[in-house]
């Protein structure tokens, strides 16, 4: 091998190993998608969703939950608790008795009360698995939610 060939050899593997780090470090560093920064993907109701998801829960994974995919989801609030992080839970009706939407919330809920009609946006999870012996109905869950004005 001349010394040309070897020295382009050279270069070219570290010219190689720059632009991976560039990318890695790029990648390292990129923050989260922030769904109260952008407009949502899709609209629907929280009967809607549950219902898309009670039929065929593939098919509505695959329609609700892609990455980066912001859900904006409108219904009525049943219940409000607080998980542990003490971030709000807010539940909205669905047409099946004893499910809901379970949205877990990143923003602000103080406004929200019992039997209003909100609008959040969010990333949707998918749909839990309930336990039919206990009677106990599988919701819809969405988390990093915000109010939509």
């Amino acid at each position: 091998m001349t010394p040309k060939t070897k020295r382009t050899i050279l270069f070219t593997v570290l010219g190689l190993i720059a632009i991976g780090a560039g990318v890695g470090y790029c990648l390292y560093n990129k923050k989260p998608l922030n769904p109260n920064d952008v407009s949502p993907d899709t609209k629907t109701t929280s009967t809607e969703l549950y219902q898309a998801f009670a039929k065929d829960s593939i098919v509505a994974k695959k329609s609700f939950s892609r990455k980066d995919e912001v859900v904006e989801v409108t219904g009525v609030v049943t219940g409000i608790s607080q998980n542990q992080d003490k971030q709000s839970i807010i539940l909205l009706k669905t047409n099946q008795e004893g499910a809901s939407v379970n949205c877990t919330m990143e923003g602000p809920a103080e406004n929200i009360k019992d039997g209003d009609t909100v609008k959040l946006k969010g990333f949707c999870t998918g749909m839990g698995t309930g336990d039919a012996d206990l009677g106990i109905a599988a919701d819809v869950y969405m988390i990093r939610c915000y109010g939509v004005k």
